[in-house]
């Protein structure tokens, strides 16, 4: 019997192992596709990875967040951007870790509302857990735009080069108001941030719905 567990236990790892790389890559391309192809001025690059936290739990998650690298090589080879500048933007990793971090900090509410959820897939059941993802959605927003902005107030200070982003024209104009370059960096983040974090989280949760059924129910989660 004890044979049989190591032997799912083992399917299960290599299961999360790969869902995490393709959860990082999918990630990548959703980026592009919205940015590069349909040019809107949105970050979709961690649904997948918020995803993978509502499948299968916190290290997976985690692990999904430092593939973040995959867009690096996204601006050196798609993009050609010079490496050092891809190299750098690489530092909103952290962003992403946070972000997971955020919602792993809601687990003891999250957990009966989405096992009520599961167990009853109705409109009133998702009702009753739309106000949590609304108010991690805003929190999200927030600590990204914070954080976001530290790491580019950081990047500036020290004559880093970096890439245009869609939220460098807000900074302009709130730079050309005698705002500091510390909270321009910041603020210019939030009208983005505002929408893109309610995509993130609600289409997260729905990803994560498919991954649990492509997983299988008897699939051992030892990291969640």
């Amino acid at each position: 019997m004890s044979n049989i567990q190591s032997a799912e236990n083992k399917t299960a790892i290599w299961k999360i192992a790969l869902l995490c790389l393709v959860s990082g890559l999918l990630n990548t391309l959703l980026n592009y596709f919205i940015n590069g192809v349909c040019g809107l001025p949105l970050y979709v690059d961690t649904l997948f990875t918020v995803a993978v936290y509502f499948s299968v739990g916190l290290l997976p998650a985690l692990i999904t967040a430092i593939l973040l690298l995959f867009n690096t090589f996204k601006y050196i080879y798609i993009m050609n951007l010079e490496v050092e500048t891809a190299l750098w933007t690489y530092l909103f990793v952290f962003c992403v870790i946070l972000e997971v971090l955020l919602v792993f900090s809601f687990r003891k509410k999250l957990k009966p509302l989405d096992t009520d959820f599961r167990k009853n897939p109705s409109l009133y059941a998702f009702i009753n857990l739309a106000p949590l993802f609304m108010l991690i959605a805003v929190l999200d927003c927030i600590m990204i735009s914070v954080t976001g902005g530290i790491i580019d107030y950081i990047l500036a200070t020290l004559s880093v080069p970096k890439a245009y982003y869609p939220e460098d024209s807000f900074k302009l104009g709130l730079l050309s108001n005698n705002v500091s370059l510390l909270t321009a960096s910041i603020l210019s983040r939030v009208p983005i941030n505002i929408v893109d974090r309610f995509f993130v989280i609600f289409g997260g949760y729905g990803v994560s719905l498919v991954y649990r059924k492509i997983l299988g129910r008897n699939i051992i989660y030892p990291l969640v």
